[in-house]
């Protein structure tokens, strides 16, 4: 600790070099600043000093203050950066001395200040280093008997250059260790994100580093929904129960929508003035948002708000970012990792439901006498909603279905069972072909969702009269080719089924003779569609039955599969093919 200065008997640079080893043994920032405090106090048998440092990242004040009699104690006070602080800093370049501030108008007297101390007089000296101005150091007395000399002030100017010095080694040093620890935790918590691959675990996680990097007191994770552009609450913590289900926002709704819309972070110093802050919390003061992005895309954003006014700075943003930056590659790996285990689970899923189906379907084709039959089904997915069915009634009478399902994929698939479910309990019961659809659409008109239909044929065919007997449903009209190359269509019959109650269907009788031929079909034949945009359509498949109408019914059946697909275009997003012949002999 330095001494009493006594100018008439010890040397300036003595004084000068004590003071020197006394502030430069540690140079942690509050030690380093504690250590110029007390020294001062000592030095110029003054009652308090103060420093208060300039942050040029956030333009931010942060002042210390010691008093003489608590040399131990170093103390600090909140302190706005006003103008009346950077006016009197900007015009006042030289040291100052006042013996007498209650008569020195010039003086800002409130600014570092100690509380409970009025000081009377004062040396207040502006630091700079490297040319550029970072704070000021003062001492000051409340006695008027204490008044500084200019010999004080002298000496307080030449140690002013060594105390900026000092200090703002002293803030680098800080800044370094604060920069290593901050590097230590990103490092730790990447460690931490990369250990998991669970969606729900990363998002957990990340929720709970967030908190060991940054400071607050509400904490919400947000990811944007592709489907709707909306940005959807995933993870949370601070928020009140009530206020959860009420974080999901629009595209640029709110500091967070526009954090997501503009692919930039931003710090609200007070959200009361930000006209796009959404209170979630009244005792909320300011806030910190952050978009999470993986390259250009963002995919979400982080959100935290703190109780206290001003709470975070350019620096903290960085650091948000760095962290954002680490967060948003592992939500993004999580997501494809679960995407991939539920495309797996899917693909399980599906292939047993086109294994349930397959059962639905005939495993052969039906061997009678004076016919020959045969029927396909090719499904656009692993699941379709077409149907088709060869049904044993009593002796000579075969039952033949084929239904289209509006939709595709599993929905298309579930109301296919359904319809298949009711038709062979209703057939069962012997009703005549009318009762069997006019109950089937009963059954799926209080089972199915309104914008859901079945198209389909039913009908009987009686082997032994050789006469076939149907009911069109609302479908694709089956084909009738006569041996001499007439051709009729089966539109005999009724509505969709399922789309209206207590609908009625009457019934045709056919009688077949040799060599006629019965094709039915579903949409997926004739609506295939080739590079141009054109449909199949009924003309080919005629062609197609005329080409072929000299072989077996699923030499038939085969021709005309190869003429569509030869048809369509190679990307071209194909329906499901069904088709039934019956080729009388």
């Amino acid at each position: 600790m330095v001494g009493k200065i006594n100018s008439k008997t010890t040397p300036i640079d003595i004084v000068i070099s004590e003071f020197l080893c006394a502030i430069n043994s540690d140079l942690r920032l509050e030690t380093a600043v504690k250590n110029v405090l007390s020294n001062l106090v000592n030095l110029f048998d003054s009652e308090a000093a103060t420093i208060i440092l300039f942050d040029l990242r956030d333009y931010s004040l942060h002042s210390f203050y010691l008093k003489d009699d608590n040399h131990n104690e170093l103390m600090a006070i909140p302190f706005e950066c006003n103008q009346d602080f950077l006016t009197w800093n900007s015009g006042n370049k030289s040291p100052i001395i006042s013996n007498n501030l209650e008569k020195d108008e010039g003086y800002q007297a409130n600014i570092g200040s100690c509380p409970g101390v009025i000081p009377r007089s004062i040396i207040s000296v502006p630091l700079f280093a490297g040319g550029e101005y970072f704070g000021t150091i003062q001492v000051f007395n409340t006695r008027f008997e204490g008044n500084f000399a200019e010999s004080d002030l002298k000496l307080f100017k030449l140690l002013g250059q060594h105390i900026a010095q000092t200090l703002r080694n002293s803030w680098m040093f800080e800044e370094a260790i604060s920069g290593s620890r901050e590097a230590k935790s990103l490092y730790e918590v990447g460690i931490a994100l990369s250990s998991s691959l669970d969606l729900d675990e990363v998002l957990d996680k990340i929720l709970a580093n967030l908190h060991r990097v940054i400071d607050c007191d509400m904490a919400v994770i947000l990811l944007v929904d592709n489907r709707d552009g909306s940005i959807r609450h995933v993870r949370s913590s601070g928020v009140p129960p009530d206020m959860t289900d009420k974080l999901d926002l629009k595209l640029g709704e709110g500091i967070i929508g526009r954090v997501v819309r503009k692919g930039q972070g931003t710090i609200v110093s007070d959200v009361s003035v930000d006209p796009d802050y959404v209170l979630f919390r009244h005792e909320t003061k300011s806030e910190m948002a952050g978009p999470l992005k993986v390259g250009e895309t963002v995919i979400g954003a982080f959100n935290i708000e703190s109780d206290k006014p001003g709470a975070y700075h350019e620096h903290d943003l960085d650091l948000l970012n760095a962290f954002a930056s680490l967060a948003a590659i592992t939500i993004e790996r999580a997501s494809h990792e679960e995407d991939r285990i539920a495309s797996r689970r899917i693909a399980y899923e599906l292939s047993i439901a086109r294994r349930i189906q397959i059962t639905f379907l005939p495993a052969e084709d039906p061997q009678i006498d004076g016919f020959d039959i045969s029927g396909i089904n090719i499904p656009s997915a692993a699941v379709g909603g077409d149907y088709y069915d060869f049904i044993s009634i009593v002796d000579n009478q075969l039952g033949v279905a084929i239904g289209d399902v509006s939709g595709k994929g599993i929905p298309a698939s579930l109301i296919m069972a359904a319809f298949r479910a009711s038709l062979k309990a209703e057939i069962r019961n012997n009703f005549a072909i009318r009762t069997v659809l006019f109950k089937v659409n009963n059954l799926l008109f209080e089972s199915i969702e309104r914008n859901n239909y079945v198209t389909a044929i039913y009908g009987v065919l009686d082997t032994k009269n050789r006469v076939f007997t149907f009911s069109n449903a609302g479908h694709n009209p089956p084909i009738l080719r006569r041996v001499d190359g007439t051709i009729e269509y089966l539109k005999e019959g009724g509505l969709i089924l399922g789309a209206f109650a207590n609908s009625n269907y009457e019934e045709r009788p056919l009688y077949l003779n040799h060599g006629d031929i019965l094709l039915f079909y579903t949409d997926g034949v004739t609506e295939a569609k080739n590079e141009a945009d054109e449909e199949f359509g009924v003309g080919r498949l005629l062609a197609g039955l005329e080409g072929a109408k000299d072989g077996k019914a699923a030499d038939i059946i085969e021709y005309i599969i190869g003429q569509t697909k030869k048809f369509a275009a190679d990307d071209a997003e194909m329906d499901d093919l069904t088709m039934v012949a019956i080729k009388a002999l």
